[in-house]
């Protein structure tokens, strides 16, 4: 019926793997738990390895990094049953009913999002500017993310007709931290597909420090413009991305050089801002905007 796939890098999924594997054993139903390494460290490794000794868990190592985009593909060419749940390795159930909450969505032709949620306590400095980016742009309630529900969606709790999987599959020439869950969303829209979504989500408790984070957010502005070169700077892309929308608009009124100039001179001390004690939404969003027309123009020349 279900094949639960979850791809992982440098993390430890035993709590997350055994409250799936034993909720599904209490549903009765037939199920596989696929776990994909993606060439992590070797403590990680041994540690997830373990799981291969519960009932109809799999675990999977592969000897190269295939990216975030081919290691979801593999898990997809390896899973045996109609649905697919793919989940990200650093989220924890948040209802001890979360499987069976996706069950009535197993139905032909369906895309299920759950969402995503943040714990509710206190986090370390370093971690506060994920946490607070996290909790602002990405934990919303169904209502909210089907107002849009193909721009809003996110790869990290989603169920899948396989049959559509096979169809649109994740872009693997995207590699890195790369927005592929935007393009997935807008390639499903185009062939007619709606994403339905549902209040189920996993917590995220994989925060970063955020330098590291920042350094990901990079990454993936920079996947914006390889997106825009391999798909012809295809307008409902870009018009689905709020922040790629409004540089359109920058570049309508020659604004853009501007913002450039500006990050240029003030890049460092939005950096210093961002990774200290705390991090303004503002001059996040602010950055994002001054990083992206700064690489754009780089990319060009």
């Amino acid at each position: 019926m279900i094949s639960i796939c979850i791809p992982v890098y440098n993390f430890n999924v035993t709590e997350l793997v055994k409250s799936l594997q034993e909720e599904a054993e209490t549903l009765n139903i037939p199920y596989e738990i696929l776990i994909s390494d993606n060439n992590s460290e070797e403590k990680f490794r041994e540690e997830n390895s373990l799981l291969s000794a519960l009932p109809n868990v799999n675990y999977m190592q592969s000897e190269i990094n295939l990216g975030r985009t081919g290691n979801r593909n593999l898990l997809f060419k390896t899973s045996k049953f109609s649905y697919i749940l793919f989940m990200d390795c650093d989220s924890k159930v948040v209802k001890k009913d979360y499987l069976k909450n996706f069950l009535p969505y197993c139905i032909p032709g369906i895309v299920c999002s759950g969402g995503r949620a943040y714990l509710d306590e206190p986090v370390e400095d370093k971690f506060l500017l994920h946490d607070r980016v996290g909790k602002a742009k990405e934990s919303f309630s169904a209502e909210q993310r089907s107002k849009n529900p193909n721009n809003s969606f996110m790869s990290c709790n989603f169920l899948i007709d396989k049959r559509i999987f096979d169809v649109v599959k994740f872009d693997e020439r995207l590699q890195g931290y790369c927005n592929e869950d935007t393009l997935f969303g807008i390639e499903l829209k185009k062939k007619g597909i709606i994403i339905q979504h549902i209040d189920n989500p996993l917590y995220h408790i994989g925060l970063e420090p955020a330098d590291v984070f920042l350094s990901k957010i990079e990454d993936g502005l920079r996947n914006y413009h390889k997106i825009n070169q391999l798909y012809n700077n295809d307008p409902v892309f870009i018009d689905s991305c709020k922040i790629l929308k409004l540089q359109k608009y920058l570049k309508i009124f020659y604004l853009h050089k501007v913002c450039k100039s500006l990050f240029s001179t003030f890049r460092k001390k939005m950096y210093n801002h961002l990774t200290g004690a705390n991090p303004h939404l503002s001059i996040y969003d602010l950055y994002k905007l001054g990083y992206l027309c700064y690489v754009e123009d780089a990319q060009l020349k």
